[in-house]
This record gives C-alpha cells, structure tokens and sequence, in this order.
C-alpha cells in the first residue's frame, strides 16, 4: 500500500505528465478492445467455404483477338468446304431474276448442274405449263423390293491409266462422245462464258459451236443433232441444233429449270428434269419440244435421266431415300427399282453402250471417283482414285473407253481412260 499510496499521491488522477497521460490511454485502449465484438472481424461460420476472389476482368484487346480467331477458323472451315465442292453449294438463279446474269453467276450456276445439286434447290416461283405442252402425272413410284445395297466391302478396284486430252487454265467438262467415236462434245468457259465445243476424239481440231451460253451437250443417236440446257433466255430451258451449230432451236419454256436432257435411243425423245412440279421430277418430250410427259412424281427430287442402249429403261437419281442414290425404272415411270445404297453421293449414271453396266460418281466434299456396276447394281468396280474430283462420265461407243472429267491437275480437264472388261 506504502509503494501505491505514494505513487498515487504523486501522480493523482487528473495528473497531466506524459507518463500519466499515456498510461490512460494505454488502459483505455485495452478496454475497448476487449469490449465483446469491438474492432474485430466475425469468424467464419464453421464449414463455410471462403467467398470467392472476385474474377479478374478481360482487357478489350483479348476479345479482340478472339473475335480475329474466330472469323480466321471459320472462313478457313467455309474455303475447305466450298472451294471447287462449292459444285456442292452454289445457289441457283431464281426465275424471278430478268437480268441475265453475269459471267461468275453463269460458271457457278453450271457448275451446279453439272454435279446434280441444283435439284435439291426450292424454286422461286410457283409452277405454270407452257403453252402447249401436256403433263401426264402418273401415280407415285414405289421403290421395289429388289432394291439393292452396295456395301465397300465388295468394291473391286481396277485403275486404268487415264489420259488429257484438253489442257487449260479453265475448265472443260461435260463430255459426250459422237455415235461414230470420232468427235466429243463438251462445255467450257474458255471464252469466258460457258459454250459448247466440239472436237476429235485425241483433243485436236476445237471448234466452239455456241455463242451465247450452253451446258450439258448431248448427241443424238443419228449425230445430227445436239441438245443442250442454256440460261440465254434468262431461265434454264433446253434447246436443241445441228451438229455444227447451226439451227438453234428452243424446246421448252418454262419460268424455273429445265436441265440434263437426254436422247432415246431412236431419237424420237428427249428426257429431262424439271422443277415445273415444285421438286424435281423426270420428264420426257418428243424431240421437237411437244407432248411433254411426267414420269416420276414424288415429293423428293429425281434428276439427271439417262437412257438404256435399248430405249425400255432409264436410270436417274433420286433423294428419296436421303441421300442421293441410283434409280432405274421402265421408260414409262413404272417398277422403280434401286441400284446403289451407301451413305455418299452416288450420282451421273451412264450406260455401257451394249447395256450391261452403268458407269456413275460416288464420293462426297472434294473428292468423287468414277465407278462402273452390272446394271443390277451388282460387282461394282471402282475405276479411279484419286484425293480429287472425277466427275461426268461418258461411254465411247464402242465401250472399250470412258471421258470424264478431272481436276487432278489443278484443273477441270476432259480425260480418258480404258475400262477393263
């Protein structure tokens, strides 16, 4: 008591030394923080997870360089995709255009046609018959039980050594040979719009038959004649002329497409696509134009005809099953039966002139090869194989080779090649 009673009497307490003065704030200080909740933070609840940091903010500049990315990585997908198989992918001229179209619209428009897409396209205006011209609309073609698969595994391969016969920096394609094998027949842009020409059988001797537009030549059985499908009028119709050009003669009229004509046998008829139905729809006329009939109706599309060397049966494609396969059927329409079934496009049959095969395209994206089958769709054989496009193949008369065309080289040429027995 001595020691306190003399501390505190010589420091009472409003005592205002500086050792005194921070002694009460020393104490003061301790008090208030031992105060219950005073200046001090709340536990954490038990078996709570800590809050999370809040994210970090993206500058503009990486989603400027995402956005970069993403355009590279998708125009980069889209050039895969549609360079040269934008065959695939070109879209049609509508009817409702008047202006004929310019030299490009015109290449990928035939383009379209040559690899049989156009058909799948839905047309701009409704359809209207030309004057003068019937239309028979049968009862819809039933796929028969003979219809017959083609699996890989039965595929033989019998690759032939496969000569040019044209060489450019453009595209030729389309051939056709003449009745006499001497000359063929094809389409190009070597004037910088699509024509047909003509020349021998070795690539010699071109001579240009067209002037204002054309595709898909055929000849006649007599070689007389040539038909082909022409956007000159500002729709796609067929026409017809004489082996040397001249006599070019209108066959339809019609305000959508009318494409891939093909000769009977006896040339007294002409088969041909046409959207005049809503879809496509094989149809057949005389040679002049007249009595047009509707052989196939369906609300899938059936295109590309082609005539057996007998004149009792024609093969087209069709989509009706989903995808693009091999049809053949009486010339009147009926018994339809199916020769190809595989999961890629099987497209552009062709008979062997002694009726006993058909050669067509199978492939899928950028590339497509050249096969040959029994005319039952049986012991397919592939003939070429390349990591490109063979594409339009065409018998010689006397079976023994086939043109086609190819852009193994860089660009679309005519080509051909022996076909094994």
């Amino acid at each position: 008591m001595r020691g306190r009673s003399e501390w505190y009497y010589n420091h009472p307490p409003a005592c205002t030394c500086a050792d005194c003065t921070q002694r009460r704030r020393n104490r003061a200080e301790r008090a208030g923080n031992d105060a219950p909740g005073a200046n001090r933070p709340a536990p954490p609840a038990p078996n709570q997870p800590s809050p999370p940091e809040k994210p970090r903010s993206i500058g503009w500049g990486y989603w400027v360089i995402a956005i970069l990315l993403a355009v590279l990585v998708f125009s980069g997908i889209a050039i895969w995709l549609f360079a040269f198989d934008g065959i695939d992918s070109f879209d049609r001229p509508t009817a409702s255009a008047p202006p004929p179209p310019s030299d490009a619209e015109l290449q990928a428009m035939v383009v379209a046609v040559l690899t049989e897409v156009a058909p799948t396209l839905t047309p701009a205006l409704p359809p209207t018959d030309p004057p003068g011209e019937v239309r028979l609309t049968l009862p819809p073609p039933t796929v028969t039980a003979t219809s017959r698969s083609r699996p890989t595994a039965t595929h033989r391969s019998r690759q032939s050594e496969a000569i040019a016969i044209t060489h450019n920096s453009i595209w030729d394609w389309d051939p056709t040979w003449s009745p006499d094998g001497r000359q063929i027949v094809f389409s190009s842009n070597r004037d910088g719009d699509y024509n047909i020409y003509v020349m021998n059988a070795d690539g010699s001797n071109v001579v240009q038959l067209t002037t204002k537009g054309g595709s898909e030549p055929a000849w006649s059985s007599n070689g007389l004649r040539i038909a082909f499908s022409s956007i000159r009028d500002g729709d796609w119709d067929i026409y017809a002329m004489n082996a040397d050009g001249s006599g070019v003669v209108q066959l339809t009229k019609y305000r959508g497409w009318d494409g891939g004509p093909a000769w009977s046998p006896d040339g007294r008829w002409i088969a041909f696509h046409s959207d005049r139905d809503d879809d496509y729809e094989i149809y057949v006329m005389n040679a002049d134009g007249s009595d047009v009939i509707q052989l196939t109706d369906n609300r899938d599309s059936d295109f590309s005809p082609a005539w057996s060397p007998d004149g009792s049966r024609i093969a087209f494609i069709s989509d009706q099953d989903g995808d693009r396969e091999i049809y053949v059927m009486n010339a009147d329409g009926s018994d339809v039966i199916q020769l190809t079934n595989n999961r890629d496009r099987d497209i552009s049959p062709a008979w062997s002139p002694d009726g006993r095969r058909i050669a067509f395209v199978s492939g899928w994206y950028r590339y497509s090869e050249i096969y040959v089958m029994n005319a039952d769709g049986s012991d397919v054989i592939q003939l070429t194989d390349n990591r490109d496009k063979d594409i339009s193949p065409a018998w010689s008369p006397d079976g023994r080779r086939i043109a086609f065309t190819s852009d193994r080289d860089g660009d679309f040429d005519i080509y051909v090649m022996d076909v094994p027995p």
